[in-house]
């Protein structure tokens, strides 16, 4: 040991390396850690006020070796813009505002029936934030969606971004954050879907499942995230219109990223029931859209192999598991043929909604534009107003549908 100090002491950069060590110990050792300076924001919502935009953030304030949970808190500025709002919440907290592990942005209806563009521009632009946030809107005020995400992620470890991945699952959207949302807004169609969240009071009065107190308030009743399978359409970062149910079935069916479809079929009479309520589930799917023109018309086919088996059934007849099980194809030509009139004036009602509103939903612009290009231009050239492209699209969909016990 002796000899190896020996040798170290020889060399010159020894004595610089002591030297650095005697100069940095003393400001290392009372540096201000990063758990100390921020704030790490998971969920942000953004509302339109008086003063401008109000910012409010559910974050975690870091106490290390202790719950996240129990360090959810929520932070709220303004500001005439977003980046001032933000500033306001460090100058209130002491804090700098960590959006790296922010994963959901909320814009309430006041922002909706603006172009949301202005609002999510910041967020381009600042590399404090990844653009795959999900967005996510609220009928209400973020504020208030935020508090009972609060409430529901320290009583069931819930989040807004785990419900909207879900629905996801069973409806036609798909990666609803910033990315795809400027994708949308600066193509020609410029539509997107986004799902819209409320909030209710809680029964709970601020109880947790398991009869101890929980959430940000003992003593004042609670709201609760309720998810009413709502999804809205922007039109050039602008609110436009609701999806209704029968839209949401078409465009479940002809999208490739929704796995989840049920149909309900009323009064089935067959060899097997009687006045009987039907509901199949898709156990598969699979889509080619095909893209033409014939005779100077446009025309796309979305030829759709689903298969769906039995998920209910509610008749007079007595329907058990055992006299079901691999036994009765419940998918007879009666119930395919009222499973394809359904689907047939689904089609229809969201085509003639499409046409009305203006609204290309099925991005058929895009499509006809690059598989026909000059076709699809001498099709627009046709039109008194190229704005009404959509009146000339015939839209089909060829259905094979397959049962499966």
């Amino acid at each position: 040991m002796g000899n190896l100090i020996k040798r170290m002491s020889r060399n010159k950069y020894f004595y610089i390396f002591a030297v650095l060590i005697i100069i940095m110990f003393p400001s290392t050792l009372y540096m201000q850690s990063d758990k100390d300076k921020t704030i790490v924001v998971t969920t942000l919502g953004i509302d339109y006020g008086d003063d401008g935009y109000e910012i409010t953030t559910l974050a975690i304030t870091p106490l290390g070796g202790q719950d996240t949970n129990v360090n959810l808190e929520i932070f709220t500025g303004s500001g005439e813009t977003i980046a001032e709002a933000l500033e306001n919440i460090s100058n209130n907290t002491g804090k700098d505002v960590g959006l790296a592990h922010c994963d959901c942005i909320i814009l309430s209806i006041d922002i909706m029936d603006k172009n949301i563009a202005h609002a999510l521009d910041y967020f381009t632009r600042t590399s404090n934030l990844t653009t795959n946030a999900t967005l996510v809107a609220t009928d209400g005020k973020s504020k208030d969606l935020i508090e009972a995400t609060k409430s529901s992620h320290d009583l069931l470890n819930l989040s807004v971004k785990n419900i909207v991945i879900y629905q996801e699952g069973k409806s036609v959207l798909n990666n609803v954050n910033i990315e795809k949302f400027y994708r949308n807004y600066l193509s020609h169609s410029s539509t997107f879907y986004i799902p819209v969240l409320s909030t209710e009071e809680s029964d709970d009065q601020g109880s947790s499942p398991g009869g101890e107190s929980g959430g940000s308030s003992d003593s004042q009743s609670q709201k609760k995230i309720q998810n009413n399978n709502r999804i809205i359409i922007l039109k050039n970062g602008v609110y436009t219109a609701d999806l209704d149910d029968k839209e949401k079935m078409i465009y479940n069916i002809i999208s490739s990223d929704a796995k989840q479809l049920e149909i309900t079929l009323d009064n089935v009479n067959d060899e097997y029931v009687t006045n009987s309520t039907e509901v199949f589930q898709q156990t598969d799917k699979f889509i080619i859209p095909w893209y033409s023109i014939e005779n100077g018309r446009p025309v796309v086919t979305y030829h759709v192999w689903l298969s769906m088996m039995i998920d209910e059934i509610e008749s007079v007849e007595n329907h058990s598991a055992i006299a079901i099980s691999g036994i009765i194809k419940y998918l007879t030509p009666t119930a395919e043929k009222l499973i394809r009139e359904k689907i047939d004036s689904a089609l229809s009602s969201t085509i003639d909604s499409m046409r009305a509103k203006k609204i290309d939903i099925m991005r058929l612009y895009e499509h006809f534009n690059a598989y026909h290009h000059s076709k699809w231009r001498k099709y627009l050239s046709t039109l008194t107003d190229e704005s009404e492209y959509l009146d000339g699209i015939d839209i089909r969909i060829d259905l094979h549908l397959n049962y499966v016990v």
